[in-house]
C-alpha cells in the first residue's frame, strides 16, 4: 500500500475501516458518497475497505471500485482482500492492524450497508480529538430515539435488538445503551492494549471490545445517531441464537481471564 509520506504525516490521523462481505451491490454507492462527504471536510482521515473473503468476483469489484475512486480521493487507501471469511470483527481488526502510531491516533469503522449515512459518519468522527484520546475516551454510536435522532428499523429487528441489549446489560454491565450499532472510534493505543485478548471475530465482537476497553479504564462516550435499516439486511433466528451462545462464551472467558 503506497502513500505519500509527507501528506500522510501531516493529515492522516483517523483510520476508518469499512468491513465488507458480499457488499458488491451496496458498497459502490455508499463509498462514493462517503468520499464525497469527506472530500472538503477538515477531518484528517484515511479510508480503507476490507473484503472479507466473499470470493474472487467480489474482490475484483472492490479493487476496481477503489482504484477508480483513488483518482479523485487521495485519502482512500488500497483495500485489504482477505482470502477466507473472518467475520465482521475479524475484517475490522485486519484493517486496524494496518494502523501505525506514527501516522494514526484513532481507528474507527462504519458498516458498508449505508444504514449510517456519510453525513452522520462525518458528524460522529468530528468527536475524535487528541484531547479526548488522551483522556481515554472511546466514541460509541448508539441507536436511541432521543436528541432528535431518527431510528427506522423493522419491528422484528427492533424486538430482537431490545432483547439482546437487555441480555448484554444484565450479563456484562457495559455502560452503553447499544453495543451493536455499526460505527465506533477508539484511540489506537487502546486497541494496542487489548488486541491480543480479542478472540471474538463475528457479530458480537463489539461486546468483547467494549468489555475489555472498560476493564482498561477507557470510557465509552455514547453518541446518538440517525440510523435507517438498509435494503438487503436480513435477520435470521439461527444467527440470533449463535449470537447468544457467543455472548456467554465471551462472559466465561472474561471471568477466567482477568
Amino acid at each position: 500500500m503506497e502513500k505519500d509520506p509527507e501528506k500522510t504525516k501531516e493529515t492522516k490521523q483517523i483510520l476508518l475501516v469499512i468491513p465488507c462481505y458480499k457488499e458488491g451491490s451496496r458498497l459502490p454507492r455508499f463509498l462514493n458518497r462517503l468520499c464525497e462527504t469527506f472530500k472538503d471536510s477538515d477531518i484528517p482521515l484515511s479510508i480503507m475497505t476490507v473484503e472479507d473473503g466473499s470470493g474472487p468476483e467480489e474482490a475484483a469489484l472492490m479493487t476496481s471500485l477503489v482504484k477508480k475512486l483513488q483518482k479523485e480521493y487521495n485519502f482512500l487507501l488500497d483495500p485489504i482482500l482477505l482470502k477466507t471469511n473472518q467475520g465482521k470483527g475479524g475484517a475490522i481488526y485486519s484493517g486496524w492492524d494496518y494502523a501505525n502510531e506514527d501516522t494514526f491516533n484513532w481507528i474507527a469503522f462504519v458498516d458498508a450497508d449505508g444504514a449510517i449515512s456519510p453525513s452522520e459518519t462525518l458528524r460522529f468522527l468530528k468527536g475524535a480529538t487528541s484531547d479526548n484520546a488522551e483522556k481515554k475516551i472511546c466514541l460509541w454510536s448508539v441507536r436511541v430515539n432521543e436528541e432528535g435522532k431518527s431510528i427506522k428499523r423493522t419491528a422484528i429487528r427492533n424486538l430482537l435488538g431490545n432483547v439482546f441489549r437487555i441480555i448484554v446489560k444484565c450479563v456484562f454491565f457495559i455502560p452503553v445503551k447499544d453495543t451493536q450499532c455499526g460505527m465506533k472510534c477508539i484511540p489506537l493505543k487502546a486497541y494496542r492494549e487489548i488486541c491480543n485478548r480479542l478472540t471474538e471475530r463475528r457479530f458480537v465482537f463489539d461486546v468483547e471490545l467494549a468489555a475489555l476497553l472498560t476493564r482498561k479504564g477507557y470510557a465509552l462516550k455514547q453518541i446518538p445517531i440517525d440510523w435507517q435499516e438498509s435494503p438487503g439486511s436480513t435477520v435470521k433466528l439461527s444467527s440470533a441464537i449463535r449470537m447468544l451462545i457467543s455472548l456467554f462464551i465471551i462472559r466465561i472467558k472474561l471471568l477466567f481471564n482477568r
